[in-house]
């Protein structure tokens, strides 16, 4: 929690933010680019909605696309949508904790240099 309220490099109570700026940053950047991603090919379905029949998949497109136009009932499926924006969530946590894990690890600021 100490990561949201820093404003500055340190806390007063001498607790160090920097390595968590990183932490979030880096997930808020790869989270924020697989959803522009997942924007980009959306699962489509003719169900309507809250019905209880199996989803008919039309396949993916962009959200804005006009490429199911023609279908009767198409529309963005948003139970499927979801489960895609919780995988791009999980890797996005995974990236992000990537870079906090491997931060000592590049260039001058390796330990050894």
């Amino acid at each position: 929690m100490d990561a949201f309220l820093c404003s500055s490099w340190k806390l007063a109570t001498g607790v160090d933010c920097g390595p968590m700026n990183t932490l979030l940053k880096v997930t808020i950047f790869a989270f924020v680019i697989g959803l522009a991603i997942l924007c980009c090919s959306a699962p489509w379905t003719t169900t309507p909605a809250g019905s209880d029949a199996a989803h008919n998949s039309l396949g993916y497109a962009a959200i804005w696309s006009h490429q199911f136009a023609e279908v009767p009932g198409a529309r963005v499926d948003p139970g499927a949508f979801a489960m895609l924006a919780a995988v791009v969530a999980f890797f996005a946590i995974v990236i992000g904790a990537s870079a906090y894990f491997f931060r000592n690890k590049r260039g001058a600021e390796r330990e050894d240099v």
